[in-house]
């Protein structure tokens, strides 16, 4: 016998029926609350002449909402995704579910960096994933698998993880202090006494700072041995005057010697050290550039090629310019820049001057607030070659909210062609020779940092493909 009856079985159907049509209905009315963007941050990557934009986006499915007056309280449950983009079209690929917000208990939720095919990332933990397939490669779990004397000791904290732009290797320091490198292709992790700054120049000048040393204690030990002793014995009558002259001789022809000695070591140590100040002003640069995209940080107004200089200047601004080589930009919103080319040579201090005499203009076409982009991989600004061009950024009106144009140039300064990014600060950017990759926001309903739009733009032709993450869709650019 049934334990429920039907005409009981029936109203409890209706009312399971009614509370389902109840909640599709209310999530109906909520969904177009929800949000969904990009993070910051994105990775290229091309495998058999595809190429590849790989994202971690954000989505925040609205629970519940309210709003009086200019007040609005939302709760949202929000998911962590990895996503993949056509470099070529900005089409979706691929998508995949990593985490809820729930499951993670370290923050940021950040990208790290890529090794070969792998894009490393720190979502709670340390985590790797094909960047093709978005399998999951690297977890805790994984990773202890492979080091287990490790099990239990991989830091959940993002500020221990430490990835090398140079070899793309992770260094970490483990709960218990001690400091490992983690091999990005094997997950094999071995000890390490790495600090950051052990670069081929320090340890070169620190080489010769010690081979100064050793000169100067070989000159202390001449002139004891070539001076001073003579010198004593001459005044105890102890040797003829013709050979305390012999033997002081031999001090100032030696002393002669290892001032020359010095005098070069210093003269090399100055240039490495001049080169190692520049090295570091480049790499400030590239870090400067993983975090800070105003419009004004994104560019130079100079720049060198095969001994050749270029500058973007206002004619006011060309007059003032110093004379040594700067990748500075200039930040006079209201100037229309021209290009200028001449010539630069290096001092006999070891710093390259432009010979101010020499510049010349060489285009008529001007742009408003111009600079060249910079690589965020180099720090230096774009090259293009077939034909040998730059990437010029300006702007089409003064103030905040004026959008940014892009122009490739041939070094001449002829204008190939000019697209408007419809964005008045770009959240990222990569430029692999092929594409230039933009990432923005012009959806009011986000903050700063939470990107909507993808813009894909062939640097042959300067066409664009868009996408926009908060949509989920491809959008038609103008």
């Amino acid at each position: 016998m049934s334990i429920l009856s039907k005409p009981a079985s029936k109203i409890i159907i209706a009312i399971i029926i009614v509370i389902a049509g109840f909640v599709l209905l209310l999530r109906g009315c909520l969904s177009k609350y929800d949000e969904q963007f990009a993070h910051t941050h994105p990775l290229y990557f091309e495998k058999d002449g595809k190429g590849i934009v790989f994202t971690i986006v954000e989505h925040q499915q609205a629970t519940s909402y309210s709003q009086k007056g200019n007040m609005v309280q939302k709760s949202v449950s929000t998911s962590y995704y990895i996503q993949i983009n056509d470099a070529s079209t900005a089409a979706l690929i691929k998508d995949e579910k990593v985490k809820n917000r729930s499951n993670i208990k370290s923050y940021p939720v950040e990208m790290l960096g890529a090794a070969a095919n792998n894009a490393w990332l720190f979502m709670g933990e340390l985590m790797a994933f094909d960047a093709f397939t978005l399998e999951k490669k690297a977890d805790t779990k994984i990773l202890e698998t492979k080091n287990p004397s490790l099990a239990g000791k991989f830091p959940t904290e993002r500020r221990y993880y430490t990835y090398n732009r140079s070899n793309k290797q992770i260094y970490f320091t483990a709960i218990d202090g001690t400091k490992w490198e983690l091999n990005t292709q094997t997950l094999v992790a071995s000890p390490t006494d790495y600090s950051g700054d052990n670069s081929a120049l320090k340890q070169q000048i620190e080489a010769l700072e010690k081979m100064e040393k050793k000169n100067r204690a070989k000159e202390d030990s001449l002139y004891q041995q070539y001076f001073t002793t003579p010198s004593q014995q001459y005044a105890a009558r102890e040797i003829s005057y013709d050979e305390y002259n012999r033997i002081t001789k031999k001090y100032y022809d030696g002393r002669k010697i290892l001032e020359d000695q010095r005098d070069s070591i210093t003269a090399l140590a100055s240039m490495l050290s001049k080169q190692e100040n520049s090295a570091r002003d480049i790499e400030r640069t590239i870090e400067n550039l993983q975090g800070n995209n105003s419009f004004s940080s994104i560019k130079t107004n100079q720049d060198t090629i095969s001994g050749k200089w270029y500058g973007l200047y206002a004619p006011a601004e060309i007059e003032k310019l110093y004379d040594r080589v700067q990748y500075q930009g200039a930040n006079d919103e209201t100037a229309r820049r021209l290009f200028y080319t001449g010539s630069y040579s290096q001092s006999k201090y070891g710093e390259w001057m432009i010979d101010k005499e020499s510049i010349t203009k060489s285009s008529s076409a001007d742009f408003l607030h111009a600079g060249f982009l910079l690589d965020k991989n180099t720090g230096m600004p774009v090259h293009l070659n077939n034909p040998g061009s730059f990437i010029v950024v300006h702007k089409e009106q003064i103030g905040r909210e004026a959008k940014i144009l892009i122009s490739r140039t041939n070094f001449d300064g002829k204008v190939l062609w000019s697209f408007n990014s419809q964005l008045h600060d770009w959240s990222d950017w990569i430029c692999n020779g092929k594409q230039l990759i933009l990432f923005g926001t012009d959806n009011k309903a986000l903050s700063s940092g939470e990107c909507n739009v993808l813009l894909c733009i062939d640097l042959g032709t300067g066409k664009a493909s868009r996408f926009d993450y908060f949509s989920n869709k491809s959008v038609k650019t103008n």
